[in-house]
């Protein structure tokens, strides 16, 4: 369901948004995001955002975070992404 979600958005909303908004404006709604969404729900998003990403993918993202960012992302974020996952799927954990 996630997955059908995400590809209905990239389908449909962001040729919307690339056709309506400025550079500036898109810009805008990533800090806005940033700044008013819980810590603990953005490591959860980021994890989203990585498990769906390629190796390179993972990696440019994971190099874009400041030394903290990252440093969070591994000791907090990750571990406790997989134990989410895990728990909702019952599976292994993701990558």
């Amino acid at each position: 369901m996630l997955l059908e979600h995400l590809d209905d958005e990239e389908e449909s909303l962001l040729p919307l948004a690339a056709r309506h908004l400025s550079a500036h404006e898109w810009n805008r709604l990533g800090e806005h995001f940033l700044a008013s969404t819980p810590k603990p729900k953005l490591l959860f998003f980021l994890g989203m955002v990585l498990e769906e990403a390629d190796r390179a993918e993972r990696a440019s993202m994971l190099a874009s975070l400041p030394l903290a960012g990252r440093l969070l992302w591994h000791t907090v974020g990750r571990p406790a992404y997989v134990r989410r996952v895990r728990a909702v799927r019952r599976t292994t954990a993701p990558r």
